[in-house]
């Protein structure tokens, strides 16, 4: 162990000092985040796969190029998201360019469900020193690549990792991981039968409520893809949402997650928000209540809420 951690020091020390080059240097080898507004998303795509590479690092994990410009650890027996990045180097590319958009220096963002940090090390980017990101992942593996990306681009100071599960109180769950799609874990109370496959881990866990964070009563932004635990991490940021003060929400909504997905659908409304869609190819749309609630029920529709 100690070995590995020493490996990963000097790993960590090389690739934080070729991130820091100057600015004019980096301005060569990197994809500029302004492209995201300027350029047309093929073009993008196209560039951040010429700039995309990677290393195998032993054990499972790999540096790969994301984004054109961060390093970032990877799982590579992860089928849903890291053979991604590993191949393309970029994930939900329509996400990526709204939350360019949205995200300001000087935000207080925070990145529930953050997975291996992807959208997370775009957040700390835009913060810039001034700002701040929280991001929360209760998977122990995951949570531990991302502080280790997170370091090796030297966000460390504008970046915090919470290896925690969010809901409306505090009680034992169970997290559910397919061993392949670790993106797609959930949580189940703990007295659920769990089943024995060799496809999913399971670790048992506490949650707690975001609004338990004071840090976090001033949030500028909230970005939410939980799979499943959407409405109780909801429930669980009364404390955030009473405040009545402006607020971004970028919410995934898949109406078979929730026994009523209309309430969902009024609790939101009822806290003060507009409801938009951010859809693949047209942006930002407006929607409303019977819309959403007209997709296929296992349909994932990424909301944009706004106050």
């Amino acid at each position: 162990m100690a070995t590995h951690m020493n490996q990963l020091s000097v790993l960590s020390s090389i690739v934080y000092r070729l991130h820091r080059r100057s600015t004019a240097e980096a301005g060569i080898r990197l994809f500029h985040l302004d492209h995201l507004h300027t350029q047309s998303r093929q073009r993008n795509e196209a560039v951040i796969r010429q700039l995309c590479a990677n290393a195998y690092l032993g054990d499972n994990r790999s540096l790969c190029r994301v984004l054109g410009r961060y390093k970032m650890i990877v799982d590579t027996t992860d089928v849903g998201l890291s053979s991604h990045l590993l191949l393309d180097g970029y994930w939900e590319m329509w996400l990526t360019e709204l939350l360019a958009t949205l995200i300001k220096p000087g935000m207080k963002v925070v990145d529930i469900g953050a997975n291996l940090g992807y959208f997370t090390l775009l957040m700390a980017d835009l913060v810039g020193p001034t700002g701040h990101v929280h991001a929360f992942e209760p998977n122990t593996d995951l949570a531990r690549r991302m502080t280790q990306s997170i370091a090796i681009n030297g966000f460390h100071d504008v970046a915090t990792v919470y290896e925690q599960a969010l809901a409306d109180d505090e009680a034992d769950v169970v997290l559910v991981v397919p061993t392949d799609e670790p993106k797609n874990g959930h949580l189940l109370p703990a007295d659920h039968p769990v089943s024995n496959d060799q496809a999913t881990e399971t670790r048992l866990m506490r949650t707690c409520r975001l609004d338990s964070f004071a840090t976090l009563l001033d949030a500028n932004l909230i970005k939410i893809d939980a799979d499943t635990s959407e409405l109780a991490i909801w429930r669980g940021m009364a404390g955030i949402l009473q405040a009545a003060r402006p607020l971004t929400i970028v919410l995934e909504f898949a109406r078979m997650r929730y026994d009523d997905p209309g309430a969902f659908i009024d609790r939101i409304v009822a806290d003060g928000f507009t409801l938009a869609e951010i859809t693949l190819e047209a942006g930002i749309q407006p929607t409303t209540r019977a819309a959403i609630l007209a997709a296929p029920p296992t349909e994932d529709v990424m909301l944009l809420l706004v106050r």
